[in-house]
């Protein structure tokens, strides 16, 4: 057989993309595999494409850092929406009127005073900080936080938020919860600090228990003990099944 690209030349080896004969002058190597030159400029602009696809260009948006903080400190979340980033700015507005409203309900205390206070402020900087990434290019969907990312993909955690904040809103105006909260709030604290240490806690009980229970379990059946067993049987690994070799000509045949 002849060389597909040098009729005088003996082909030695066929290429590995399209099975050209192909003679030494034209046997090109990619890690330890012969390609003809038609493949390589093939598999050259099939590659070139992918990363002409794959580019993302940089828009940078002129988004005023000013301006962002400006509608931040008027109203916590109003930045965010000016930025672009509307999840973020629902997350800053409903913990910003859920430590409001846990402040007037506790009577003014200072944990919940400061707590809102720290996030008017902290809306107000994010939103400058997000504006500056913005105006150099970063995507509003890059700048997100961790925090905003937890609440836009838990519902459920939307739901108990929204339905705490309506719940004590409507019942703040029919009965006096003040001094209530005042007790009822350390105790969902220190409910809320055992129901995050019980793993910590009761790890090392549940681990001895898992493992109590792994040691007496059954051991893994030996070669000899199975032998014994009632249902074994020699017949099913007789040489005369070629099981081996039968299963090398079946797949063989699928492909």
């Amino acid at each position: 057989m002849n060389c597909a690209y040098h009729n005088q030349n003996v082909a030695v080896v066929s290429c590995n993309g399209c099975g050209k004969p192909l003679c030494p002058a034209c046997d090109h190597r990619i890690k330890g595999f012969p390609y003809c030159q038609d493949c390589i400029v093939s598999g050259v602009e099939l590659l070139r494409n992918h990363r002409q696809s794959s580019y993302i260009p940089i828009v940078k948006r002129q988004t005023s850092p000013f301006v962002a903080t400006l509608l931040s400190l008027i109203c916590p979340g109003l930045g965010a929406a000016y930025n672009g980033q509307t999840m973020k700015a629902l997350v800053y507005f409903a913990v910003f009127v859920g430590l409001f409203q846990m402040a007037i309900l506790t009577g003014g205390m200072p944990l919940f005073v400061l707590g809102f206070l720290g996030m008017w402020l902290f809306a107000a900087l994010d939103s400058w900080r997000t504006a500056r990434l913005l105006r150099s290019g970063l995507t509003p969907d890059g700048a997100e936080d961790i925090i905003v990312q937890r609440f836009s993909d838990n519902p459920k955690l939307w739901g108990v938020v929204l339905t705490v904040l309506g719940g004590s809103f409507v019942l703040q105006t029919f009965f006096n919860f003040r001094p209530l909260m005042r007790f009822v709030l350390p105790v969902l604290l220190i409910g809320l600090g055992i129901y995050f240490l019980r793993y910590y806690v009761f790890k090392t009980k549940k681990t001895e228990q898992t493992r109590a229970s792994y040691d007496n379990q059954t051991d893994t059946p030996t070669f000899v003990s199975a032998l014994q067993d009632v249902n074994f049987r020699s017949e099913d690994f007789d040489s005369n099944n070629n099981f081996e070799t039968q299963t090398r000509i079946r797949t063989w045949k699928n492909k």
